[in-house]
């Protein structure tokens, strides 16, 4: 028997729900998902969002591209006061009258970064005591620096499954958003253990992280998306993640990478993406991160390298990468990392490097091989201009300029 798919829409007044805030848009996806899934499509406006989009399965969710704006809510922030325990989900703060119920939540103190952090949503308050919507992931004390801040991923995927995100605009406001968040538990779309989820046509910009991350996440496809002035990186494929295929892309001026392969991400395809005036490296490939494609790539005027690879011993280096058919230019423009248009390092195998087009500044080799890098295929590059600094291998086996 087929699913019926439903569909709902939100927004303007001539609308089915209408209103601009994430609760509109989250009534009509939850709906939806209970129907057994289908499509909700936003009207033009500006969506005032105060907690994440929860992305649902088997549901797909539709905007007028740049009219259609997700904008995120101004930071509130209050002190720990108690200690948090792990798998609580109770908060007492200084200022507790701060918050409202369906706010989210980012909660941290100085031992907690990362995967260690918790966001939730604030569901309910007893007296001066505050309940959110998930167990917390660490322990947070009040004397370790412990807060709570209405921080989270203006999009969030968690154990979902067959969902899809399609012409929207992310809009991070950073201005009233003063804290980076870390790209493990947010960012403007964050998705977290889901399979098989499609973006196409988001543009993120302006949000203090990351634009565009998932995490242990398997067969993400990404498509004709634009990530621009973030605090953070551009694209950050996580941790644990399988076969993503990211096309079509632009990551410009970012604070970080334009794109960064995290921990044992593998068999990632990125193709025909612009990477451009990032502060970091244009893409950065290193722990574990192995079997990556890397093609048609347009790589230019980042801080630091145009391709890096981290160096990491032969059990965490970034085997087997590929960096094909590339225009890798004028990079290495501020980060002290940034020494070469194509840095190879680390006890890393398998890479190859075939049919580039590098042009470097004067004084910046296209190509910096160190010690302890393991052998490579290097064929078919065009350097410009070429010359005897062009190329610096400090192995004792050298490659020579083609």
């Amino acid at each position: 028997m087929s699913v019926r798919q439903y569909r709902l829409t939100v927004g303007s007044d001539s609308c089915e729900i209408r209103g601009f805030t994430n609760a509109h848009i989250q009534a009509a996806v939850d709906r939806v998902a209970m129907l057994g899934g289908g499509e909700v499509e936003l009207s033009a406006g500006v969506f005032q969002m105060v907690d994440s989009l929860h992305m649902r399965s088997h549901v797909s969710v539709k905007g007028q591209g740049s009219d259609t704006v997700l904008k995120k809510n101004a930071m509130k922030s209050a002190r720990i006061t108690a200690f948090l325990g792990y798998g609580h989900n109770d908060l007492e703060l200084d200022t507790p009258d701060l918050f409202s119920a369906g706010e989210g939540i980012i909660i941290r103190d100085n031992n907690a970064f990362g995967f260690y952090t918790t966001v939730a949503t604030l569901v309910r308050r007893e007296g001066d005591t505050w309940y959110t919507n998930c167990p917390h992931h660490h322990d947070y004390l009040g004397t370790n620096g412990g807060v709570v801040e209405t921080l989270f991923p203006v999009i969030s995927a968690v154990d979902i499954e067959d969902a899809e995100i399609e012409g929207l605009c992310v809009e991070g406001n950073s201005r009233e958003n003063p804290i980076q968040v870390n790209g493990c538990r947010a960012g403007g779309f964050l998705a977290l253990r889901s399979n098989r989820l499609k973006l196409r046509g988001i543009v993120v910009r302006d949000y203090n992280g990351d634009g565009i991350g998932f995490q242990t996440c398997d067969d993400m496809c990404v498509s004709d998306c634009v990530v621009e002035h973030c605090t953070g990186t551009g694209y950050h494929p996580g941790s644990g993640s399988n076969r993503f295929h990211i096309r079509g892309c632009t990551g410009r001026k970012n604070g970080g990478c334009g794109l960064f392969y995290c921990l044992r991400v593998r068999l990632g395809l990125l193709e025909d993406c612009v990477f451009v005036d990032n502060a970091l490296h244009g893409i950065s490939i290193g722990e574990r991160d192995t079997g990556s494609v890397n093609r048609g790539l347009t790589i230019r005027g980042n801080g630091g390298a145009g391709v890096y690879l981290r160096n990491c011993a032969a059990a965490n280096a970034a085997h087997n990468s590929v960096i094909e058919s590339c225009l890798i230019e004028h990079n290495c423009r501020g980060s002290s990392e940034g020494e070469a248009e194509i840095m190879l390092q680390g006890e890393t195998d398998g890479v190859r490097v075939i049919g580039n087009t590098i042009r470097r500044n004067t004084g910046v080799p296209a190509l910096l091989v160190r010690k302890e890098m393991r052998s490579f295929e290097w064929q078919d590059n065009r350097i410009e201009p070429s010359g005897a600094d062009a190329v610096r291998d400090l192995r004792d086996c050298a490659v020579s300029e083609p």
